[in-house]
């Protein structure tokens, strides 16, 4: 991973939801046990996880017989949308659906109405919309700046991110630039 990617941060639509949690916490626990529900969304990952790395049976498939590949495929897009309307639920009545939040592999910053000091731990639960896909994870306060509409701009380390997470977070900064890409070539033209 190049240091320019590490740092590239954009805006990202997700249902965000943080907590505070102690250094004993990052620890001796998972992250996942500080929300609610969040088994689903580990499931989910899991499914999506699996998917990716099937997808060169799919391939073979699809070319042998393409109708069952596309009977497969719709047996996949059926469970994810079940896996999303569920998360879906859930969220609404538990998450904070905080609009956008600045996101690179290396954490995030959010603006909340509270102060959050710095160098605390927070466990922090990211939904990353359309997709549905999640991360939980910790993460360490590294800035706390008080802005002109009286919010708080706090800035957040992601900390001993698993290959899977590193991975989603890399794909969705990525999904997430050529979109913005795409929508200034369609402005501009």
């Amino acid at each position: 991973m190049s240091e320019k990617r590490q740092f590239f941060r954009i805006q990202q639509d997700v249902i965000f939801n943080f907590c505070a949690v102690s250094n004993d916490d990052v620890v001796h626990s998972r992250a996942e046990q500080h929300f609610e529900h969040s088994d689903t969304l580990c499931l989910f990952s899991e499914f999506q996880q699996i998917n990716g790395q099937q997808a060169h049976l799919m391939a073979l498939i699809k070319e042998e017989n393409p109708l069952i590949a596309d009977y497969l495929g719709g047996l996949n897009r059926k469970m994810d949308l079940v896996c999303q309307q569920v998360l879906s639920d859930q969220s609404s009545v538990h998450d904070i659906d905080s609009g956008r939040i600045d996101i690179s592999q290396g954490g995030l910053a959010f603006s909340s109405d509270d102060s959050i000091g710095v160098e605390n731990w927070l466990a922090l639960k990211l939904i990353f919309l359309p997709s549905y896909t999640g991360v939980i994870t910790y993460g360490q306060v590294t800035r706390n700046a008080l802005q002109e509409d009286g919010t708080y701009l706090i800035g957040v380390r992601f900390h001993n991110l698993d290959d899977e997470q590193s991975k989603l977070i890399a794909k969705q900064v990525f999904k997430t630039q050529i979109i913005e890409r795409q929508q200034t070539y369609a402005f501009q033209h």
